[in-house]
């Protein structure tokens, strides 16, 4: 007979294993990890563990939707804000993200150590797609009210979401470089300004926006990130 569970309770079952898989990808990485861990961890049978994932890719697909649904609730109240400017929604984003993660410094330091290990470059490229793909259209709908507003002028308000999202990763790898040597150069906080500098430059000039209008000027987060974690 089969197996019946209530809606809530299945949910429910599904977040802890998913919250058990994260703690593995960030400890073992996603590719050394094994279902054998998984039920190790929770101490479930492999039936259980397959009434909720037939196999290692389910698993994976649900554990980027799970992210993305985190990144979403910080995210979308920003960007769907009727009663803010396409300027002010903009820097509102890039600063919920900056702050978010300063807020768990040491936490989100360790986890990019792992994060960016080859062992996790499948659920990286992974979650990559999938932000594009729901953040982009948010994005797109940003530029256009600061087409309407007088404040952007862009032709291409869809193709530059995915360019913006494509530098950010490229800003994200740069900044992860310099945030995880070894031994970080005695300029770390002039080159890190220089790097975020030219990401909010490119995204201005992109966009016809006024110079500096999307530059936060976060120096002091800036500075929180090269300082000893605490």
């Amino acid at each position: 007979m089969p197996r019946i569970v209530k809606e809530e309770d299945y949910a429910a079952k599904r977040k802890e294993i998913l919250d058990v898989v994260r703690k593995l990808v960030y400890t073992k990485g996603y590719e050394a990890m094994s279902i054998q861990d998984i039920l190790d961890s929770l101490k479930i049978s492999k039936g259980a563990f397959y009434h909720y994932f037939d196999s290692k890719q389910s698993l994976l697909d649900g554990l980027v939707e799970q992210m993305l649904e985190e990144a979403d609730q910080v995210m979308s109240p920003i960007l769907e804000a009727a009663d803010l400017s396409a300027v002010e929604k903009m820097k509102q984003y890039f600063d919920a993200g900056s702050r978010w993660k300063i807020d768990q410094k040491p936490f989100i330091l360790n986890l990019m150590r792992i994060w960016y290990d080859d062992s996790n470059a499948l659920i990286r490229h992974k979650q990559e797609a999938a932000f594009m793909k729901h953040f982009s259209p948010k994005l797109a709908g940003i530029i256009h009210q600061g087409i309407e507003e007088g404040t952007f002028s862009t032709r291409y308000p869809e193709q530059f979401a995915d360019t913006m999202l494509g530098l950010s990763r490229g800003l994200e790898g740069n900044i992860v470089g310099l945030l995880l040597a070894d031994h970080p150069p005695p300029d770390a906080l002039e080159k890190l300004e220089l790097v975020v500098g030219s990401y909010y430059e490119s995204l201005e000039r992109i966009l016809g926006a006024p110079a500096g209008s999307l530059w936060t000027g976060t120096m002091d987060i800036l500075r929180e990130w090269i300082s000893p974690s605490s």
